[in-house]
């Protein structure tokens, strides 16, 4: 049985300017680089119409994972994820997916971004096929993705203030 996640980020501009950022293939990279540099990749990026594509791997040392987690899978955590970005009129939607590389456990959400000041309102089943303590898992990576994406989001506005065009 998947655990539940809900989490909410704001930001301090609108839907159109982090769609603007979105559609940067550098804020992907310089995203990754800033807060998975040891483990962040970026595989590609493709902006397709009003769709943006990401697929990127990222990851959590071992020595930041719980010990129920490396119990069952020792060493760091390397996580396929894909996001794709949807602009419609004035919000953005999308879905996401991740894996954990060699472990039953996956990741898959979606989210929406609306209202000025931008806030996006992420939803999320994980998943993870392991007797007895897989619910302890679960929340585990709940507990990290929440993380994650509160730092993507810190990422983003320190992005976007360095980034910002001179009025």
């Amino acid at each position: 049985m998947a655990s539940t996640m809900e989490h909410t980020v704001s930001y301090p501009f609108s839907v159109s300017r982090l769609w603007e950022i979105l559609s940067s293939e550098q804020y992907w990279r310089d995203l990754l680089d800033a807060i998975n540099s040891s483990h962040g990749q970026l595989d590609s990026f493709d902006v397709t119409g009003d769709t943006i594509t990401v697929v990127m791997q990222q990851g959590v040392p071992a020595e930041k994972l719980p010990s129920v987690v490396t119990k069952v899978r020792p060493g760091d955590l390397e996580i396929p994820r894909r996001n794709t970005f949807t602009l419609a009129g004035d919000r953005i939607t999308g879905e996401m997916t991740a894996t954990v590389s060699g472990a039953p456990a996956k990741v898959n959400g979606a989210f929406v971004t609306s209202g000025d000041p931008a806030s996006t309102r992420y939803t999320a089943d994980v998943e993870v096929s392991v007797p007895f303590v897989g619910g302890k898992i679960e929340k585990a990576i709940i507990d990290q993705l929440v993380e994650l994406l509160d730092a993507e989001q810190e990422q983003t506005v320190a992005w976007e203030a360095a980034h910002r065009s001179p009025s």
